[in-house]
């Protein structure tokens, strides 16, 4: 299993997990933007198998390891540092789940950062989710990092993986700063703060969530997250 001291990397590399040689935009975007002498790129691919595979302490020849599939595509990336006159470490990962993988590998790697393109299958949003679950099945401690998707048209999605300060829209602060200042407006709570307001809004929002309530509560995330899809469509 691959570690920063076995790697050669430092902690706070950048984690770009690979799959197609056609599709590498967005690794030649990491490399064009990183200055490697302060921060490592390393690039993965999953290998997939329908068993726990057993490698352990093993060692592998390279014929073992890189399967024909996995030789062109690491020579497209070989070639796409080059390119960039950038160093890359290259990375074969045995996993039965491309999600464990990845994330298994950024813990072990002290990455601070995932980097993958879009799926031929699912959306951003579903492939954060995935990676994110696969964070909650890691042992402590877990890694706090940031996942990027990159578009083909060049957008960029960030993902933070694990507990973080969420990003707010300009209207949710201002509902949170007027629901403060209603608040305070009472002399017995002059010394309330924003967070406490944040804190009492979301220990009522988990009760009802194991409440009768909870359907209606979905209900309504569920028409704001239809919204937030309609504006993204139009922007």
């Amino acid at each position: 299993q691959p570690e920063t001291k076995t790697l050669g990397v430092h902690p706070g590399n950048i984690l770009v997990a690979v799959r197609d040689p056609k599709t590498l935009y967005y690794l030649r975007e990491v490399l064009r933007r990183t200055d490697t002498k302060n921060q490592d790129v390393v690039v993965m691919t999953a290998r997939l198998y329908h068993r726990e595979p057993s490698f352990g302490n093993m060692t592998f020849d390279a014929d073992q390891v890189f399967d024909q599939y996995e030789q062109e595509l690491f020579t497209a990336v070989v070639a796409a540092a080059e390119k960039e006159g950038k160093p890359v470490s290259l990375l074969v990962v045995p996993a039965t789940d491309v999600f464990d993988s990845i994330i298994g590998t950024a813990q072990r790697l002290e990455s601070s950062r995932i980097v993958c393109g879009l799926s031929n299958k699912l959306s951003p949003d579903e492939q954060a989710k995935l990676t994110g679950d696969a964070r909650e099945r890691l042992p402590d401690p877990k890694p706090r990092l940031v996942m990027e998707i990159r578009l083909p048209n060049g957008v960029s999605r960030e993902y933070y993986l694990g507990p973080h300060t969420p990003r707010l829209r300009n209207q949710d602060l201002d509902l949170l700063h007027r629901i403060w200042l209603e608040i305070t407006s009472d002399p017995r709570f002059a010394g309330a703060h924003h967070y406490h307001v944040v804190s009492t809004a979301l220990e009522e929002l988990e009760q009802e969530l194991h409440s009768p309530k909870r359907r209606e509560v979905l209900d309504k995330l569920w028409q704001d997250l239809q919204k937030r899809s309609e504006d993204d469509s139009h922007s």
